[in-house]
């Protein structure tokens, strides 16, 4: 018996959606062809009291090459964190708690490492445009005229957008606009005009510009899909 060939496009459609369906279904995992990464800024803006930018080396590690897909589930460490003067010259305000960076005096504490969880993805799988990472346990310093002060607690997070090409490579990193904000200040620790926000404030504290993401020590891109 003969099949009307409508009939059988129609059932390849049906089966080739199906596939994708499935497919998308399973892409439970997200998978890196590195681990170990660097991030880095030729100028990032931080924005309180004014605008500060600094130029911005972040080093970490993915913990497996293969991860869970789980919101806000852990994936990786950030081991890593300098701030520094900017490309074109430009001194920074801000200091990251390090072990390294000098602060009101005095080199930092190290509250290294730091989370990288993960958040979500935005696309459509099979290929998606980008993947969300949020940073957390971080801790920073900030240095500007009469005020001297402590970022950063457990429950601050800043969103990054990790932007992927077709081919899947990381093009580029950057803070999540709206969703990178930061503000509870730990400790006050010099304020001789009483200028200073109140302990515990909360206000704008941001951060803004666009990143490299590579592997560590490398040009190469990493890249991301969801498996």
């Amino acid at each position: 018996m003969r099949v009307p060939i409508k009939s059988m496009l129609t059932g390849l459609g049906v089966s080739l959606l199906l596939c994708a369906v499935v497919g998308a279904a399973s892409a439970g995992r997200l998978s890196v062809s590195n681990q170990n990464i660097r991030a880095t800024w030729s100028s990032l803006e931080f924005a309180i009291g004014g605008v500060q930018r600094c130029s911005l080396t972040l080093e970490g590690s993915f913990h497996a090459r293969t991860n869970s897909k789980v919101e806000r589930s852990l994936v990786g460490l950030v081991t890593r964190f300098i701030f520094g003067r900017t490309s074109g010259g430009e001194s920074c305000s801000v200091r990251a708690f390090n072990g390294v960076d000098r602060y009101n005096g005095t080199t930092t504490p190290n509250t290294l490492p730091w989370h990288l969880t993960y958040e979500s993805f935005q696309g459509s799988l099979p290929l998606i445009g980008s993947v969300r990472v949020l940073l957390s346990r971080f801790r920073f310093g900030v240095e500007i005229p009469s005020c001297v002060f402590q970022v950063g607690n457990e429950t601050d997070k800043i969103a990054f957008e990790i932007f992927l090409e077709a081919g899947r490579g990381a093009t580029s990193i950057t803070p999540v606009e709206g969703r990178n904000e930061v503000g509870t200040v730990i400790r006050l620790d010099r304020d001789p005009f009483r200028i200073c926000p109140p302990l515990g404030f909360r206000s704008g504290i941001r951060f803004a510009g666009t990143g490299s993401i590579t592997l560590l020590g490398a040009a190469t891109r990493i890249t991301i899909t969801l498996i």
